[in-house]
């Protein structure tokens, strides 16, 4: 049995309160005045996955003991992708070849298909040592350089993070699957309206991509 040590991969305004009784006073009860993203995210996605749900909750089969190296990682590279993506959906896989080379020093490109988008990722094995049931595989697996982008998954996270404390969230509209590069920041926001302090105010979040999916950073 191939023992394998995988090393993983690595708008918008200023709120404004009107006048609530003609005095020149403010306060809570009015309503701000400010430029609403379109899409009201008002509940959680149910197909969401992420980085801690089993390999059941994303759809996969219960991972095998016995596989060999190409099923294992072929296996993680669904997981991966599906995080990535964040959205519960079939995927398949397969490696140039039929298979991943035990060979020091090999590269072999394998790709997954996610909905049709097809993403390749490098598997470098880095040394082999021993063999048959005593066999050590060691190998890296790096990501392509752009990966899925989904509105659900935006949406859905979004949700998670803020729903329990935001009284209203709102996003860009984002269209249903585009690519994206990972690192980048996608150009798209979200906002939140936070009511823990003395008055309202709406907080604004660029969307960034990464190989874990879509992340929140707040715009000062």
């Amino acid at each position: 049995m191939a023992v394998l040590l995988c090393l993983a991969i690595a708008g918008i305004g200023v709120a404004v309160w009107s006048d609530s009784e003609g005095d020149g006073g403010t306060g809570p009860s009015a309503a701000p005045t400010i430029r609403k993203l379109p899409v009201i995210v008002d509940s959680e996605e149910p197909e969401l996955v992420d980085i801690g749900s089993e390999r059941s909750e994303m759809g996969l089969p219960p991972a095998s003991g016995d596989a060999s190296l190409t099923e294992r990682v072929l296996g993680e590279l669904q997981e991966k992708t599906l995080v990535m993506a964040g959205i519960r959906s079939e995927v398949s896989a397969g490696c140039e070849g039929g298979q991943v080379t035990p060979k020091p020093g090999h590269k072999t490109l394998c790709t997954v298909t996610y909905q049709g988008a097809k993403l390749t990722w490098d598997v470098w094995v880095s040394d082999v040592s021993g063999s048959g049931p005593a066999q050590f595989i060691w190998y890296d697996v790096y990501p392509p350089d752009s990966g899925l982008l989904l509105a659900k998954a935006v949406y859905g996270r979004f949700w998670n993070q803020h729903h329990q404390t935001a009284k209203e969230l709102r996003c860009d509209r984002i269209p249903a699957l585009r690519t994206a590069k990972f690192g980048d920041d996608t150009g798209y926001e979200c906002q939140y309206l936070d009511t823990d302090g003395d008055e309202p105010r709406w907080v604004r979040e660029k969307v960034l991509f990464d190989t874990g999916g879509p992340v929140f950073q707040e715009i000062d």
